[in-house]
């Protein structure tokens, strides 16, 4: 009895579809502050990056 051949090929090209795609210089695209500035403007775009890379951290209340 002979096993049918796993069905790879979907995936394999998927994967040489990607690096094929990170490999190629002519579809750079732009980065996400560009696009944001681009956007929205140079103001709005540092506002919301600075409060995008900001201190989320949750503080605990100072005992009193």
């Amino acid at each position: 009895m002979n096993a049918a051949p796993p069905q790879h090929t979907r995936g394999l090209s998927l994967i040489l579809e990607h690096c094929a795609r990170l490999n190629s210089f002519e579809q750079v695209r732009p980065s996400a502050v560009l696009r944001l500035e681009l956007l929205v403007g140079d103001d709005l775009a540092r506002l919301l990056m600075s409060a995008l890379a900001g201190d989320h951290r949750r503080s605990r209340p100072q005992p009193v």
